[in-house]
């Protein structure tokens, strides 16, 4: 029962914010980062937003990743959740297994959590996720590591 939620909310959300996103690509320009799909404050908690990213993942051609050795690192100011749509991705939160999490598979990361793993987990194939992101208002989506 609980994973026919989980799926029955994911593709809720991927069908709300793919609609969205095709107003939004009318109506804003280009912008760094992930596109957003949706944004919609949330009346039951005064102060955050509910924010849809797409998140897109090339072929990677590099070794994967490992907790001691991995690109910069992030955190994010609120819980994510992350669903693949395509392919597998490679995701890792520190002081966690890395997890390889297939398409229709679901990744959560809690609030402040130092997320150290984003990577396709393939070297031939592109993925593609959708994350539901809890955010303060005002907070940036992401906090890269310092360099």
């Amino acid at each position: 029962m609980h994973c026919k939620l989980i799926r029955f909310v994911g593709v809720a959300v991927v069908f709300a914010a793919s609609h969205t996103f095709a107003v939004a690509q009318q109506a804003e320009p280009a912008r760094a980062g992930p596109p957003v799909l949706l944004t919609a404050p949330l009346a039951d908690a005064p102060g955050k937003n509910l924010v849809v990213v797409e998140l897109n993942f090339p072929p990677n051609a590099r070794q994967p990743s490992t907790p001691d050795n991995h690109p910069r690192g992030h955190r994010h100011p609120g819980s994510v959740y992350v669903y693949v749509t395509q392919g597998a991705v490679r995701l890792g939160v520190e002081g966690q297994p890395v997890q390889v999490v297939p398409t229709d598979g679901s990744f959560f990361e809690a609030v402040g959590a130092h997320h150290i793993i984003a990577e396709n987990a393939s070297a031939t194939e592109p993925a593609r996720a959708i994350a539901v992101m809890i955010v303060p208002e005002g907070a940036p989506l992401t906090t890269l590591d310092p360099e």
